[in-house]
């Protein structure tokens, strides 16, 4: 939805083993027809093109199941630069 301008960072945990850890997990997202693409208001004055080809939320969930944690998981949906 950024198109490459904000960067997320990937999500580590350090346990303490010296003390019991409870965690929660919360999976959200938007239906599954949804389509993902930059905001437009993020491309650089309107003149900059996607760095991505538009997919489905669904797309993505899919991408997702058959990759590793230590994939580019937005790789698949990159555009080829000429």
């Amino acid at each position: 939805m950024t198109n490459g301008r904000f960067k997320s960072v990937r999500h580590r945990v350090v346990a303490n083993s010296r003390k019991a850890r409870i965690s929660m997990i919360y999976f959200g997202g938007p239906p599954l027809c949804e389509k993902i693409a930059p905001l437009p208001s993020l491309l650089i004055q309107g003149d900059q093109d996607s760095l991505y080809n538009e997919f489905t939320w669904f797309d993505y969930k899919t991408s997702v199941y058959t990759s590793r944690l230590s994939d580019n998981r937005l790789g698949l949906f990159e555009k080829i630069a000429a």
